[in-house]
């Protein structure tokens, strides 16, 4: 929904042209009597135009877009835009609080990322809820920012191929545009995550286009996180010029892009300490099949485990650094390279 002459108005508050602001939406009262809330942060162009939702943390523990997030709203220029973006940095306080995955609350709906539109009335549902009714419904666009747990990191953009025909393909325009060398077009509504998830929901229901991204992960060090900051940061200006929010995109997308539908997760049977062979800084390289990627081995005797090899030819998506893992941990994610994979040049991503 796009910005009108008079602004946006989220949760009742009018929100004028021209103006960056703070919304706090309450959702309900925890076991503990404090409140629990939305905070959302409204960043409205001079110029009416489409609206960008973005949202972060709706898995407590995938905090990282958290730093590049802050670095977009106080940079960015209202003067200078047309439109408007919404961003919703901790999408999930009552998990982000203690640093886990899901709500703690003892309930069928832990996992927010499963239960949209939240029609029940526990913690995560309302939450959803929400967030639903008023960010996203109220938006022209969404990202949905994800990065792996503690030890590993990412760098893709997913998006579905059975979301209906003009929001895929809007989809994928819009996640080329976000620079990622590796994006996943596959299908997401009928496929993993399952269409009560938030981009599949917001497609498939809402018409809203849009991608996860990950970019990066916690524990590798301040050079790479100055790297994956910086890649978010351009990311998100190079969706918004493809909105037509901002004017201009950085010039940020790799010089080819892989988009790909079958991915694998080579992740241990065993658990132990993983010692990998790639580090985050190899993030994106080719990887042939039957190559060693890591290894598992035993804290207690030093013994090798278990190696994980690559199931197939592709690019490395996700690598784990060395850390304790338990039976199917984080440790590296593959994106296949064969028939239903195609090449997109610099030219041809530039949206």
């Amino acid at each position: 929904m796009p910005t009108s002459s008079t602004g946006i108005t989220i949760y009742g508050t009018q929100i004028e042209l021209d103006t960056k602001q703070i919304v706090e939406i309450p959702i309900t009262t925890g076991l503990n009597g404090t409140t629990i809330k939305l905070i959302a942060h409204a960043v409205v162009g001079a110029r009416p135009g489409p609206v960008l939702c973005i949202m972060n943390t709706i898995h407590g523990g995938e905090w990282f877009a958290m730093e590049p997030l802050r670095q977009v709203r106080n940079a960015l220029d209202t003067s200078q835009m047309a439109g408007a973006v919404i961003i919703a940095p901790v999408v999930n306080p009552a998990a982000f609080a203690l640093d886990v995955r899901n709500v703690p609350d003892q309930v069928d709906s832990p996992d927010l990322n499963r239960i949209f539109p939240g029609p029940l009335t526990s913690t995560g549902d309302q939450i959803v809820a929400a967030l639903t009714e008023h960010l996203i419904r109220n938006s022209d666009a969404l990202i949905d920012f994800h990065m792996g747990p503690k030890g590993a990191a990412f760098t893709d953009a997913l998006t579905g191929s059975d979301f209906p025909e003009e929001v895929s393909k809007r989809s994928l325009e819009l996640a080329l545009a976000f620079g990622s060398p590796i994006v996943r077009h596959a299908p997401m509504i009928s496929g993993f995550p399952g269409p009560k998830s938030s981009k599949p929901y917001a497609a498939a229901v809402l018409g809203i286009p849009g991608f996860g991204g990950e970019v990066g992960g916690a524990g590798f060090g301040p050079k790479l996180d100055a790297v994956w900051h910086r890649r978010t940061v351009d990311g998100i200006h190079g969706v918004m010029a493809a909105m037509g929010i901002l004017a201009q995109a950085p010039d940020h997308l790799p010089t080819r892009q892989l988009v790909y539908r079958n991915a694998h997760r080579i992740n241990p049977r065993v658990g132990g300490i993983l010692r990998p062979e790639l580090t985050g800084s190899e993030m994106g390289i080719e990887v042939e099949e039957g190559q060693v990627l890591g290894r598992i081995t035993s804290p207690y005797t030093g013994e090798v485990l278990e190696e994980l090899k690559a199931p197939a030819n592709g690019l490395a998506y996700y690598v784990g650094r060395e850390h304790p893992v338990y039976p199917g941990g984080w440790a590296f994610g593959l994106a296949q390279i064969d028939d239903d994979a195609r090449w997109v040049t610099n030219e041809e991503g530039a949206v």
